[in-house]
């Protein structure tokens, strides 16, 4: 059973690599497009909104930088632990903080991205 549950936590890590991966790339074509739209939209009005979307994309940043981290650390952790040996409850209160954090990030990020998507159709 130890095993089963060591591996079954290494999968999630792995998933989470994964998917903070996406949201950096899906961060970066964002701050992309941003770039092009100010580029061709000579409003002014439109100025405030593309500082708005720029900051709330790099913060977006900073805070993908601290997920990679600490799933990082938590598997640099994780390692030290045979499989066939109990998991250290600090371990699993850890995985829950971040599969929680985890969560709440991609539900901004997607909010935030559907923000952007509805407001650039809006000023292009």
């Amino acid at each position: 059973m130890r095993i089963i549950q060591y591996y079954q936590i290494k999968y999630e890590h792995n998933s989470w690599e994964r998917s903070l991966e996406f949201f950096s790339q899906e961060n970066a074509l964002l701050k992309y497009q941003l770039s092009e739209i100010v580029d061709n939209n000579e409003q002014d009005h439109f100025l405030s909104i593309a500082e708005y979307f720029q900051n709330e994309l790099l913060l977006k940043d900073e805070t993908l930088n601290r997920l990679i981290k600490s799933v990082s650390e938590f598997d640099v952790e994780l390692n030290k632990v045979p499989p066939t040996k109990k998991i250290p409850e600090n371990l699993i209160c850890q995985q829950a903080k971040l599969r929680n954090d985890i969560l709440q990030f991609e539900k901004k990020f997607l909010n935030l991205s559907n923000e952007f998507n509805k407001k650039m159709l809006q000023h292009t």
